[in-house]
């Protein structure tokens, strides 16, 4: 990982009374020092998050007054900021303060009038060109939104970055798990790394909900159980069935395990990233397709609610997906899925043998 130069940091190393060693990182020195990091918070020294918390031990006076970053300061401190899903500042602050090239890196020492003059549009566009892909447009869109919030605070007096259109454009509603490679990855696969995508494809959730769902999410229903989650992307309440192999799952975890999904040792994932980096070691070890990941297991629990007669409304109502993107999915599972295939060409021998007889009684 990229280190960045940060200046004013005092190091201390302490000896704990069982022999171990701790570092605390502080923001001055003498009598008034603020402790903005502990080697034992988990957090990795130069990180984005680590930057983040330098930022915001670091007094907000005259070094960032009448500067870009005073606008980036007062938005991370605003009940905006706070506001947010927790993945979404997540993201925020690793696009404000990547150590290459995060918006801090970039434009925090920039003055405030530069984003008041027309020309920083072309520097923002060539900064995020150079970036490219996906990251370069979250980027983007991420000095949008500070611009907007600076704008809102009559911090700037134009607004140079609105409408700009995105560069990367990705459709995965051609990836999904087929049967026969969910199957040799449960088979394969350690038991504990094998329930990640099994719950996946049974619930649909993305590996945000999953990393936390557990028997508190669990509400019985007339006919069995069900799963309530409120979804952390789109804050939307998702009310899924359990089937039976989802029940299965849950019925192994022992009863005071509050968790579905838990590493070798039985602890729980502390981050979402760790599943599908999971899911993804094993696909590579086990030779299946590269471009699969965990999160395609969503479209791959949509085809079941197809194959169970869904209309493509319900099923976009239940992944929170547009039905354009649902049908998206159903179209391309249908073209690719080998028992779709079979079922069509049943259906069509079942037809043609009703033809036949038909014709045969035909007068």
């Amino acid at each position: 990982m990229a280190r960045v130069n940060l200046q004013g940091i005092n190091k201390v190393r302490k000896r704990l009374a069982d022999g171990s060693t701790r570092e605390y990182h502080y923001v001055g020195r003498g009598k008034g020092p603020v402790k903005f990091w502990d080697s034992a918070s988990g957090i990795t020294a130069g990180s984005a998050d680590y930057v983040a918390a330098f930022a915001a031990a670091t007094p907000k006076g005259a070094a960032a007054k009448g500067k870009f970053r005073a606008v980036i300061l007062s938005f991370l401190d605003s009940g905006d900021f706070r506001g947010l899903a927790e993945r979404t500042q997540s993201d925020l602050r690793g696009s404000i303060y990547h150590a290459r090239n995060g918006i801090d890196a970039k434009f925090g020492d920039a003055p405030l009038a530069a984003f008041d003059d027309p020309r920083i549009r072309k520097q923002a566009l060539e900064w995020r060109d150079s970036i490219g892909g996906n990251v370069g447009d979250d980027r983007i869109r991420h000095l949008q939104r500070l611009v907007t919030f600076a704008l809102d605070r009559a911090l700037l007096r134009h607004h140079h970055l609105r409408q700009i259109k995105a560069t990367y454009r990705s459709n995965r509603s051609e990836v999904f798990w087929l049967p026969d490679e969910i199957e040799a990855f449960e088979t394969s696969a350690p038991p504990h790394i094998a329930r990640i995508l099994v719950a996946a494809c049974e619930t649909g959730l993305r590996p945000g909900d999953l990393v936390q769902l557990g028997r508190a999410h669990l509400h019985p229903t007339p006919g069995g159980q069900r799963l309530v989650v409120w979804t952390k992307k789109r804050r939307r309440l998702a009310s899924i069935p359990v089937t039976p192999r989802m029940a299965q799952l849950i019925s192994t975890k022992p009863a005071d395990q509050n968790v579905f999904l838990v590493n070798k040792g039985g602890a729980p994932y502390q981050h979402e990233n760790y599943l599908g980096d999971a899911v993804s070691t094993w696909r590579d070890k086990l030779k299946l397709r590269t471009e699969l990941r965990l999160y395609d297991a969503r479209g791959t629990a949509a085809t079941r609610l197809l194959e169970a007669g869904a209309e493509p409304k319900e099923i976009a109502t239940h992944m929170g997906w547009s039905v354009k993107h649902a049908a998206e999915v159903i179209e391309r599972y249908v073209a690719l899925s080998p028992q779709m295939t079979d079922g069509l060409a049943a259906k069509l021998a079942r037809q043609g043998a009703n033809c036949l007889f038909a014709r045969d009684i035909e007068p």
